[in-house]
């Protein structure tokens, strides 16, 4: 048997098939990564330089810390009517004899909408004018007759008290013919009417409706508890209860005491409405948010925690990865309003922070960088954009 040569060959076979394998690891392998892609100086991690794990920077997105301010947000149902509303309807008795009522048009103020039959009233109104002068004129007389001693002093009052009764005559003709014309007393939106030429109207028969859209003014009250919540000049929104689009107005009247059934206070918020897309008498969704405190907006996903408490990571001064603590004053669906060590503009890590270390070198904002826009730093394998690290 020759099993010795046998084992030494096959030995030596092993070795050879190892050495090849390891040739092939080393010609393959990439070179070592570049310490000047993640800065210089150790990091805390325990890796290559700047901190990443084999001196990579991690792959993270910065933004812009903006303004803010914490306060109560009030989410209740309003009903919206005109900025002026009336009911037009008829002083007078009579025959309609005119109508120029087009439902849904407009009006100018003075405009004539309805006309009585005034034939009657204008004949009185012509006899007053007729008799006015000559009372006049006849009062007039006896007064400087009455200097003469030429008439007595009860002639000239009686003179003077004619003339005061038919000016008072011709006042009452000419108000008898204003009463039976309806006109606009104010620019707005004219309503419906069913009263045509010939109709019989009586005094107090209501003739249409009269809305100055222009403006909507939707009342909503709010609970006692949040009356000083709401303050003159306040911004409020407003949606139609059923959805769709958003309308902008202020608050432009606050009720002076507090409703003692429903414990609410009543609020008035006037919406323009130059495109009349809000309707007198429709039903709101009114949202409304105190101003509040000061506070700082970053993006939910910008906070971290550890056992000191919630914290950011934003862009120091010198380009690295600063630590900074924050308290969390109000939280959103997709936005946290804090204060503490962010200040507004301050650039904050919102995607990847939690690859961050201190001492991460971050990419530079780019230039006349708009609130909110994110600035991006490719990961491993990419070329990076960080201050400290120009590597290629």
């Amino acid at each position: 048997m020759k099993r010795p040569g046998t084992l030494v060959t096959g030995a030596l076979v092993g070795l050879v098939i190892g050495a090849a394998a390891t040739a092939v690891v080393l010609t393959t392998r990439g070179p070592a990564p570049d310490a000047s892609l993640a800065g210089r100086g150790p990091g805390p991690g325990g890796g290559g330089p700047g901190g990443g794990r084999g001196g990579f920077m991690p792959a993270v997105n910065l933004v812009a810390a903006e303004e803010a301010s914490v306060g109560r947000t009030l989410n209740v149902i309003g009903e919206g009517r005109a900025l002026k509303s009336v009911a037009l309807t008829s002083e007078a008795t009579g025959i309609v004899a005119e109508v120029n009522i087009a439902p849904g048009e407009k009006v100018s103020e003075g405009d004539v909408l309805l006309r009585l039959d005034d034939q009657q009233q204008r004949i009185a109104l012509e006899r007053a004018r007729a008799q006015y002068p000559i009372a006049k004129e006849n009062a007039d007389r006896y007064a400087d007759l009455k200097e003469t001693e030429a008439a007595s002093a009860l002639e000239a009052e009686a003179a003077y008290n004619e003339y005061k009764t038919t000016e008072a005559d011709l006042l009452a003709a000419q108000y008898a013919v204003q009463q039976r014309t309806i006109r606009a007393p104010f620019d707005g939106v004219i309503g419906l009417t069913e009263i045509e030429p010939g109709d019989y109207l009586r005094a107090g028969d209501q003739v249409t409706t009269l809305d100055d859209t222009s403006s909507i003014v939707v009342e909503f009250a709010v609970p006692q508890e949040a009356a000083r919540a709401v303050d003159i000049g306040q911004t409020v929104s407003a949606q139609l209860a059923s959805g769709g689009e958003t309308y902008d107005g202020r608050v432009t009247a606050i009720d002076s005491r507090v409703d003692p059934e429903t414990r609410t206070l009543k609020i008035e918020a006037t919406f323009e409405n130059e495109d009349a897309a809000m309707l007198p008498g429709a039903v709101f969704a009114i949202s409304t948010t105190s101003k509040g405190e000061p506070a700082v907006s970053v993006p939910g996903l910008a906070l971290q925690w550890d056992r000191a408490g919630p914290f950011v990571w934003k862009r120091g001064e010198d380009g690295r990865a600063e630590r900074a603590s924050v308290s969390i004053l109000q939280r959103t669906d997709d936005i946290v309003l804090v204060r503490g060590e962010v200040k507004t503009g301050d650039m904050i890590v919102f995607e990847g922070s939690d690859r961050v270390r201190a001492g991460f070198a971050l990419p530079a904002p780019p230039a006349r960088e708009k609130p909110g826009q994110s600035t991006s730093a490719l990961g491993s394998g990419g070329a990076s954009a960080s201050a400290g690290g120009g590597g290629k």
